[in-house]
């Protein structure tokens, strides 16, 4: 991080105020819309379920009046509507533009693609999202900007993705709430509406090793290992599928940061050497967020959940010199790998 002295993030925030207020007066324009709209959306669908007990359809004044007034509904709620996806289409390129700003004066050298995207079958290979499903990829995966920085003779790239993984689509009678609070509270509650959709939403990137491995590692915050969730879900997939099992390894300063699933327990050790565990503690202890690490034929895989978008001015805005140098990090953090793992 030396080469972060040199950077003036107090002066690039100072820099950044007045876009990013404009940002913030957005947001708050917005996030009422978003209420407004999607309460709307919620009072429609129950009127079309309870509508008869409460309106006397025999009646033909009643039936006249009740479809007056549900025109003038429709009528204001597609203003509304029309003034949410404005905002929105607003808000998006306002921040697209900023971040696109500040990445290049954190790194100069980078190519910013607000709409650049990896393959999903690189989400699927790296089997922290989900398992293969024989209909095809286990998971579906929106990209919402993918940084490339030149490292060496090499490209390092990394995305900022949502990623929603086929365990996670359970719309069973047993499950039926899901509906409603996946597409009509979390919209209102969520960080940032776009990422309510996904089961995941943060940074992911992948990078090649000089050696290929037989088998599979995945390597799981230790603390959420046990947690109901995707990752529970991941883990009992791979363990129906693939025959993964928990590994044990000797040393305790690792496992206080990762848990340690492989389908072979010989291959794991072998990739994970005492000296590819100090390497692995040594980057997580750098880093701020928890990580989710997987190993797979001659690929590197990791990710980080970052609700705000890992390529987005965050719900606290980036006019604070610390979140900037949190966002330096964080890239810098994707440097490290590529050149430390390897």
């Amino acid at each position: 991080m030396e080469e972060s002295q040199n950077i003036d993030f107090k002066g690039i925030s100072l820099h950044m105020k007045k876009e990013m207020s404009r940002i913030r007066m957005l947001r708050i324009v917005f996030r009422i819309l978003t209420s407004i709209v999607y309460l709307c959306t919620v009072v429609w669908f129950g009127f079309c379920i309870f509508g008869g007990f409460l309106v006397d359809r025999t009646d033909y004044e009643t039936s006249v009046t009740t479809g007056k007034y549900l025109m003038i509904g429709f009528a204001v709620f597609f203003v509304l509507h029309f003034a949410f996806m404005k905002c929105f289409a607003a808000l998006n390129k306002r921040e697209t533009y900023t971040m696109a700003h500040i990445i290049y004066l954190l790194f100069p050298g980078a190519r910013y693609n607000p709409s650049g995207s990896i393959q999903p079958k690189v989400f699927a290979d790296s089997r922290l999202f989900g398992t293969a499903l024989s209909s095809g990829n286990s998971v579906s995966s929106t990209c919402y900007g993918r940084l490339d920085i030149p490292v060496g003779n090499d490209m390092m790239t990394v995305v900022d993705a949502g990623v929603t993984s086929a365990n996670s689509k359970d719309f069973s009678a047993f499950n039926f709430l899901e509906v409603p609070y996946q597409y009509f509270i979390r919209p209102i509650l969520g960080v940032r509406i776009e990422s309510t959709m996904h089961s995941f939403r943060g940074m992911f990137g992948c990078c090649k090793l000089n050696r290929t491995f037989r088998g599979y590692v995945m390597l799981l915050p230790d603390h959420l290992e046990n947690k109901i969730g995707y990752l529970a879900q991941t883990i009992q997939g791979m363990k129906e599928k693939y025959g993964a099992k928990f590994v044990h390894l000797e040393d305790p300063e690792f496992e206080r940061h990762f848990a340690v699933y492989a389908d072979d327990e010989v291959e794991a050790r072998m990739v994970l050497t005492p000296a590819m565990m100090r390497k692995l503690t040594a980057l997580r202890k750098s880093f701020s967020r928890d990580l989710m690490l997987s190993f797979n034929g001659n690929m590197f895989y990791y990710a980080s959940d970052t609700p705000d978008g890992f390529l987005r001015p965050g719900r606290k805005s980036l006019d604070d010199e610390h979140l900037l140098e949190q966002l330096y990090r964080e890239v810098n953090f994707c440097l490290t790998v590529e050149n430390g793992i390897k």
